[in-house]
């Protein structure tokens, strides 16, 4: 079982470490990969599986439902304890909603459950790029306008998707090859981008960071499992409900906070500290999977 566990995450972090030694090394523009990952790959690996034989967007409503319902969980837990202890709710919230969800959380799907988890991670992502480009922004920046989601080409892209499954379109594979080849192009390269990102992010705030590292996985994975008593799911879509749970801040907390001046040391403390500790808290959860 440990020799399993390990072959799954350590093809994660070894491509992440690879990122973040070339990355402190070379110290990479990324902008524009970047750019290039959250418009042009991603938005093609995710309109490539929607239109897929066999793929119904409604076979993951349960799954959708109880993610979404994770994640504003994960959110008011948070907001309780920012005012418990005493921190500034903007920037603690956001951060324990918004996790990994396609860096890690996408990877860890496939190696963990099998190719048939791509589907389910593939909604989730969808979903938490909707909350957080309504919501998250929201939070932020106090005064966003939730259209903006509407502007980003992940959404675009479930659009046409949805489109093109409900007219049921069929790609030939002259146009069905380089898009499957474009979608594969979009998950290595997240993993390595999340490493050099992690290489600009300070620790201003270590005793908030070890927290989140602790919060994000212990809500995120009990949420998962009250979840399921009330919202039927299958075996697959509970396995991959915990794993979501057990995923650590994403970055695009930070780059949000940094955008809308929300406490961005604090942000980047709680981002980095957090994937660090995923080395520790995603095998834990993979036991409870497997």
């Amino acid at each position: 079982m440990l020799v399993q566990v390990f072959n799954i995450v350590a093809p994660l972090f070894i491509i992440i470490a690879v990122g973040y030694f070339y990355g402190a090394r070379v110290r990479p523009e990324m902008r524009i990969t970047n750019q290039l990952v959250m418009d042009v790959f991603m938005p093609v690996l995710i309109f490539h599986v929607m239109v897929q034989e066999g793929f119904s967007p409604l076979e993951y409503s349960s799954l959708v439902i109880a993610g979404c319902l994770l994640m504003l969980g994960s959110g008011l837990i948070a907001f309780l304890l920012a005012k418990v202890l005493g921190y500034g709710p903007r920037a603690l919230i956001p951060s324990a909603m918004f996790s990994n969800w396609a860096n890690l959380g996408l990877p860890l799907y496939i190696l963990a459950l099998g190719q048939e988890a791509l589907d389910g991670g593939i909604m989730l992502v969808v979903a938490g790029n909707i909350l957080c480009f309504t919501i998250g922004i929201k939070i932020y920046s106090g005064h966003a306008s939730s259209w903006q989601v509407l502007k980003t080409p992940i959404i675009i892209a479930v659009i046409a998707g949805g489109l093109f499954k409900a007219l049921n379109v069929t790609l030939p594979v002259a146009v069905d090859t380089p898009l499957q080849m474009m979608g594969q192009v979009a998950i290595p390269l997240m993993l390595f981008s999340l490493g050099v990102r992690l290489t600009r992010l300070g620790l201003q705030d270590i005793k908030v960071g070890v927290m989140m590292a602790v919060f994000c996985p212990v809500i995120g994975v009990s949420l998962a499992f009250v979840l399921m008593f009330f919202i039927p799911l299958s075996p697959l879509h509970k396995s991959i409900l915990i794993l979501f749970g057990a995923l650590p801040p994403a970055v695009i907390n930070y780059m949000l906070a940094e955008q809308y001046d929300c406490e961005p040391d604090r942000v980047a403390s709680m981002v980095i500290i957090a994937n660090l500790a995923a080395i520790v808290s995603l095998p834990l959860a993979l036991l409870l999977v497997l």
